[in-house]
């Protein structure tokens, strides 16, 4: 047996290869009975490698790999079965490692003092080659290898708190990982009485592995294969227990001494195999304290008061066989909440949103959290689930083996001072951020395959311009059945290069890359969250735990998702808009859900900008589906999601809403739960229904059992249940099957109706403001820029609303879009590169009188000054005098071509500046044609026509279709459509096969064109790197007034453009 005590994972970031739960599996495999993870510079993976050794009934042995400060890396492990203290002072010691930013690292004063307390070693620290002491080694510098030891060994002195770790990776006598040196590390340290153990300082878990772990070396060097000292061999894997055993023998030249060696290295294993539920709270529920609460009673009876009492407040008009009903529920819901423990947790989230709503910041609920009454009581939620039929089972109950997670959505521009609220409030020895890891994808991971090879990086970004949607492991398949990546193809034939680009880059698939704050878990826990979990400092500057959302379960930690959502931001600045113009207080959450103007709008399917159904294919659904009520959005947005579309199941629905085939329930008693979808499971909540029904079971297995749907390896024993338990009561063989298969199949295609719900009201409100409010509904979404398409695509909304948009004016525009008598004046934000700093000043001494006033009191940078003359923004200046736009230019570049500002001092002569401003003229004023392209090139957006009018001539001569007359178009019409191409989707098809949908842009409204495969061959080189587009196809009525094209070809406008001129001299002249 033998017990590896230094192993890298995957998520050492650009240093290990392998998964902690393949490292463990291998352990197991070998006769392993523990196993250490000691990642580099954090405890990344360790949460993982615990869940996997404690599922292969090994025991988890948890340190980490650090740097010290001028001293080399060494490895310090956590002692364990001692309560927990070992653990907390291994996350201490990370956290004052990451405390002081990159590159992490601590001083040898700072880990001894975290690592030994009253004369006890919480930690061992294991020494090897790659401190200060092991390079002397290395260097034969017997005496400063002494030196070194001896200041080591002064600070941990401590029994049990030092070791020297000895490798031997075989190779080249006398260098670094070689038996020699190692030898003559073990007779220092049994000369100086330092315990000596063994490792292999393992980084992957095969030989093969070392080709990637050599890729990652290129990408965290950033340098190429060649440029930097590679890894002596391929020996650093995870070695069986005889290899090491030879390995040691080799080392010692002595078998009782390798022995010795040997059981060192198990005696210290033993001392730092872990309990995780003692020694790192593995599974037990963490919250705030009561009295960070203000509570002094039982939490549960302060929430069962809470909960109750606002009954009256959401319920002000029920009829007492209602209210009987809310009772009933609530009482069920809290009597479960306190059976879990969770009344704390419950108390926390509804201070939290209380404390959001106190900072007049929109919040809204999502997720299965808004399937709870209690929740909806509490004010966390706005959705009410009883009267959408939700169930809080799907969101918690006491057969569910995870741990309750409300979301809330808030104002994205608030979020990060809600973060910091909640720090404050709570404290950060209670609060932290939640932590992602990053992985590499398709183009990240050729990118780096790329620069490890050398190649060039045009050569680099031509190859990532047409990786287009795939993982990085189906980059060989992807090359041989996508037409935009022939090239490669060929490529692959003829250069052995590429085959390697190829093969490393399906290596890297997956693998964390790096870690970054997580878009919106916040951690509440009680007063020993910094002893069980490490941290690190954010982008944001908080603390940042680095453990990620799939440690919060195993480890008892709760979360609460803050996510910032544009659109809630869009909203509340169209009701501050309209407050400030108007006059007029909104209350968007009390509005009525059934308003008639707000259904025929959505019916229409222009939805441009309403929250979720603005997409090619929601509009598309839309014209299909024609909702009337609340609930028909909430099936919408449910049924267009990647499984309900792969599982065939809008088409029935569809079939059945609108009278094109009887609803099929199957059997009698399903009627009632699939009535609202015509027989057709959409809902997590009709599974659970189904099984409640079939075999009474109850909701809370029921949940259970539809989890348990996902995994082959339980899944059977649920369809047992499922098949006897429905027999017993009476159903048929047929009856059974039927439903049996399709709940089989739910597992990949349901969504949770809770889930849709919570999506709905922004839905709702957002078409709401769109209808009745447009100018400050559009004055919102460019101000925060919610949607999924680019900013202009509004623009070209706001011309078809009717809505003009006020060019920027220096004297006028702020940081935000304002709502003007006469439009929606843009916002100094919008120039590109012009900083925060120079928009305040602009803001702060306005009114300016003329150029040189402008200039000299706001003092804008050169290239901010240039491009706010170039999109019109100094025009205003002008207004009413002989001078125009050129003028303004000119003047401009006087000004920026002297040398030093003058100074606004009344005291002193300013050249020119304290005469009245003159400019020069004569100057030709910019053409339609330049200023749309400058609007194009600084604001991202053509105000002042649609970029497409250029080229007007050829598109008519052509007999190109504007996209707004679609719609009249009878079925399979021959048309040509062009525009800017503002969305590309691949969305997974029920075929398996690639399609392709494109939406251009043509000023008029949006076309959406399909390419499927022979499509694709003819063009998909021309869909993914341009963006100019004529498109021929057919057209394909989608509903009453949807209209889509079947594509054929595409073409590039520009290159059209050149050939039409060519045959026309005199319009190029």
């Amino acid at each position: 047996m033998f017990t590896h005590l230094n192993v890298a994972s995957a998520f050492s970031g650009h240093y290990g290869v392998t998964r902690p739960e393949l490292l463990a599996e291998a352990a197991a495999s070998q006769g392993a009975t523990a196993l250490a993870i000691t990642d580099r510079d954090g405890l990344y993976g360790a949460v993982k490698h615990i869940g996997a050794c404690l599922k292969l009934g090994i025991d988890p042995i948890v340190g980490v790999n650090l740097a010290v400060k001028d001293l080399g890396r060494v490895v310090v492990l956590a002692k364990g079965n001692d309560g927990g203290i070992g653990w907390a002072a291994l996350c201490r010691v990370v956290s004052a490692a990451a405390s002081k930013g990159k590159p992490i690292a601590i001083t040898r004063e700072e880990l001894a003092e975290l690592t030994i307390r009253d004369g006890l070693a919480l930690c061992t620290v294991l020494i090897g080659q790659d401190t200060d002491f092991g390079m002397a080694a290395i260097a034969r510098n017997r005496l400063l290898a002494a030196k070194s030891l001896t200041e080591w060994r002064k600070l941990f002195s401590i029994k049990g708190s030092l070791a020297i770790e000895l490798t031997n990776q075989l190779t080249e006598p006398e260098s670094a990982g070689s038996a020699t040196v190692a030898a003559r590390m073990l007779a220092l340290g049994d000369s100086m009485g330092v315990p000596c153990i063994l490792t292999n300082a393992v980084r992957y878990l095969s030989p093969d592995d070392a080709l990637t772990a050599d890729v990652l070396d290129a990408a965290r060097f950033l340098e190429p294969l060649g440029s930097f000292t590679p890894q002596p061999n391929a020996q650093a894997w995870l070695k069986p227990p005889a290899s090491m055993v030879s390995l040691a023998v080799e080392i010692t030249n002595d078998r009782s001494r390798a022995k010795k060696l040997l059981e060192t290295t198990e005696a210290l294993a033993d001392r730092c195999r872990l309990n995780p539920p003692n020694d790192c709270g593995w599974g037990k529920p963490k919250t705030p304290e009561k009295a960070t609460l203000g509570i002094d009673g039982n939490p549960f009876e302060v929430l069962w008061q809470r909960a109750y009492s606002a009954i009256d407040w959401r319920y002000p008009n029920a009829k007492e066989r209602k209210l009987l009903e809310i009772r009933n529920r609530l009482g069920k819901e809290l009597v479960t909440i306190n059976k879990l423990g969770f009344a704390t947790y419950f108390l926390t989230v509804a201070d939290v949103a209380q404390m959001i709503r106190d900072m007049k910041v929109r919040i809204a609920a999502r997720g299965s959290g808004a399937g709870s009454l209690t929740n909806y009581l509490l004010g966390i939620s706005g959705v009410d689930p009883v009267e959408h039929d939700l169930l809080f089972e799907r969101f918690l109950s006491t057969e569910r083996s995870s741990l309750p997670d409300i979301d809330i959505d808030v104002e994205s521009a608030r979020r990060h001072d809600i973060y910091r609220a909640i720090f404050k409030r709570y404290g950060s020895n209670r609060v932290t951020l939640l932590s992602m890891q990053s992985t590499y994808r398709g183009r990240g991971a050729m990118r780096d395959s790329g620069l490890a090879l050398g190649l060039d990086e045009d050569q680099i970004d031509e190859i990532a311009a047409n990786m287009w949607r795939f993982s990085a492991r189906s980059f060989r398949s992807a090359i041989a059945q996508k037409p935009e990546l022939a090239m490669v193809a060929e490529a692959l034939e003829k250069d052995r290069k590429m085959n390697l680009l190829v093969d490393i880059t399906e290596r890297l698939d997956r693998l964390p890359r790096h870690i970054s704050m997580h878009p919106c878990g916040v951690i509440l826990g009680d007063a020993t969250l910094l002893d069980l979990t490490p941290v690190e400092r954010s982008g944001l500057g908080l603390p940042m735990s680095q453990f990620d959302k799939d440690d919060m379960d195993p480890m008892g930690m709760l979360k609460l998702d803050v996510l910032g959502v544009r659109m809630q931001s869009a909203m509340a600045y169209a009701v501050r808009e309209l407050e400030r113009v108007k006059g007029e207080t909104l209350d968007l959450d009390a509005i009525p859900k059934d308003d008639e103007a707000t259904f025929a709008n959505i019916r229409s399917t222009n939805t441009l900008g309403v929250f979720q159904i603005e997409s090619p294919g929601q509009r598309e659904l839309t014209g299909k589906h024609q909702p009337t009520e609340f609930n028909d959005l909430t099936i919408q947005i449910s049924l267009f999601r990647p499984g309900p579309m792969k599982g065939n199941m809008i088409a029935p629905y569809l079939d059945g809403r609108h009278g094109f085939a009887k609803a099929e329930y199957i059997h009698p008693d399903l009627e009632p739960i699939l009535r609202e979808t015509f027989g057709v499971v959409i809902f997590h909540e009709h599974v659970l229904r189904i099984f409640d029904k079939m075999t009474g079971c109850g909701l809370a297995k029921a949940d259970e059992f539809r989890r348990s749907l996902e995994d082959p390896r339980v899944s059977a024993g649920v369809e047992q249940f499922f098949r006897q338990q429905a027999a017993i009561r009476g159903y048929s063989s047929e009856v059974i099957e039927k439903v049996w298969e399709i709940l089989k199949s739910f597992s990949s295609f349901g969504f949770c109706k809770a889930h849709g719900a919570a999506f709905a009201l922004p839905t709702y409100q957002s078409a709401w403001l769109k209808t009745h409010h447009p100018k400050e509904f559009l004055a919102g979404l460019f101000t925060h820029d919610p949607g999924m398409y680019p900013r202009r695509l509004l623009l070209a909304e706001a011309r078809r609303l009717g809505v003009k948009l006020l060019p920027i004016d220096v004297n006028v525009s702020t940081q935000e879009f304002l709502v003007e008598p006469d439009g929606i004046r843009m916002a100094l934000s919008d120039i590109q590169g012009m900083s925060e700093a120079e928009v305040a000043r602009v803001i702060e001494n306005r009114p300016y009188n003329d150029l040189a006033d402008f200039y000299l009191r706001a003092r804008p940078s050169r290239r901010t000054l240039e491009r706010l003359a170039t999109v019109g923004a100094l025009d205003s200046l002008v207004d009413g005098t002989e001078y125009n736009r050129g003028d303004i230019l000119a003047r401009v570049r006087e000004l920026n071509a002297i040398t030093k500002r003058p100074v606004t001092d009344p005291n002193q002569p300013m050249l020119d500046f304290d005469l009245l401003e003159r400019l020069p003229t004569g100057n030709k004023a910019p053409t339609k044609a330049e200023i749309v392209a400058a609007e194009m090139a600084i604001l991202k957006m053509d105000v002042t026509e649609h970029a497409l009018e250029q080229y007007r001539p050829m598109l008519d001569e052509m007999g190109v279709v504007h996209s707004s007359e679609l719609v009249g178009l009878r079925n399979k019409s021959e048309v040509l459509v062009a525009g800017i191409r503002v969305a590309t989707q691949t969305p997974p098809m029920r075929s398996g096969k690639r399609v392709v949908f494109i939406t251009l842009d043509d000023g008029y409204g949006c076309s959406d064109s399909t390419f499927f495969d022979e499509a694709q061959s003819r063009c998909s080189h021309i869909l993914f790197n341009n963006r100019l587009l004529i498109i021929a196809g057919k057209t394909r009525r989608t509903g009453v007034n949807g209209v889509s094209l079947m594509a054929e070809n595409a073409w590039d406008i520009r290159e059209l453009w050149s050939q039409w001129q060519a045959k026309r001299p005199e319009l190029s002249a």
